[in-house]
């Protein structure tokens, strides 16, 4: 403040140097300031870059490690599938070594089995050479053999056609039953038809005879009022001509009986009258 008063006092001039002074101590500060600022950049750029460069040296490491971890999955994955091939291997082995143990057991028991067999056909052996001895017509075992062979199949044979045979009577024979049990069953069936149609044959008869007694005496009653009716053609033709005879009326020659009845009615009532008149008029004589 006092520094100011100063300043007030002194000439423009002075104070315009000490306002450029003033200016330039500024302007110094300033450029310190900002070789400072600068000096702290470049500081903090180098720190920056050393920090880019550990994290990448650190990025590297942790890849390498990935990398070393990866392997080390890798070989375990192939140690542990090498192990289980070769546990497997081995159990297939071991399986391999109990299975031909048991074909070498099965094998000395064949073989123990074939000696027995070959030890007691011995006996066959010597059996079939005492036959040789005793048989002129075979030189040799073979023939024997042969021949024993061809009997056998033979006999096979036979007894295959035998069992075939069997087999076709039996089928034969079930056929046969059941062939017998079906034309029984038609049999039975067409008895019942028959009894059902002699049944209704006796009816339709007996019905028949029915009718024919209903015709009989339809046509009896028919001939009798036919031979009424003749009668009564006849009677009322007769009584006809009589009353035309008689009657001084001209009648047409009616051949109808119904007319000529008509025309008997009105003889016969004018002849009832005449007689009443006649009675009447014999009356008043008296």
């Amino acid at each position: 403040m006092p520094h100011t008063l100063v300043l007030e006092h002194v000439s423009p001039a002075t104070r315009l140097l000490e306002k450029r002074r003033q200016m330039f101590e500024v302007q110094e500060a300033l450029e310190q300031q900002k070789q400072e600022f600068f000096r702290k950049e470049e500081v903090f750029k180098r720190r920056e870059e050393g920090l880019k460069k550990k994290d990448l040296e650190l990025q590297e490491s942790l890849i390498r490690f990935s990398k070393f971890l990866q392997e080390n999955d890798s070989k375990r994955t192939r140690a542990e599938k090498k192990a289980a091939d070769e546990i497997k291997l081995r159990h297939q082995k071991e399986a391999e070594i109990e299975q031909l143990n048991a074909a070498h057991a099965e094998e000395k028991l064949k073989k123990k089995n074939t000696s027995d067999v070959v030890e007691k056909n011995m006996s066959y052996q010597k059996y079939l050479e005492t036959v040789l001895d005793v048989a002129d017509e075979y030189h040799e075992i073979n023939d024997l053999l042969m021949r024993y062979a061809t009997l056998e199949a033979t006999n096979n044979d036979l007894r295959n056609h035998s069992k075939e045979c069997e087999h076709k009577t039996e089928e034969t024979r079930t056929k046969t039953q059941a062939y017998s049990k079906k034309k029984t069953d038609e049999i039975l069936n067409f008895n019942n038809i028959i009894s059902r149609l002699k049944k209704e044959l006796e009816q339709r008869e007996l019905d028949a005879s029915v009718f024919q007694q209903e015709k009989d005496q339809a046509l009896l009653v028919a001939s009798q009022k036919t031979l009424e009716h003749g009668q009564v053609c006849m009677a009322s033709d007769n009584l006809f001509h009589r009353c035309v005879t008689r009657s001084k009326v001209n009648h047409p020659a009616y051949t109808n009986p119904m007319d000529q009845l008509g025309v008997i009615g009105d003889w016969i009532s004018d002849l009832g009258l005449i007689v009443k008149q006649w009675r009447t008029s014999g009356k008043s004589q008296w």
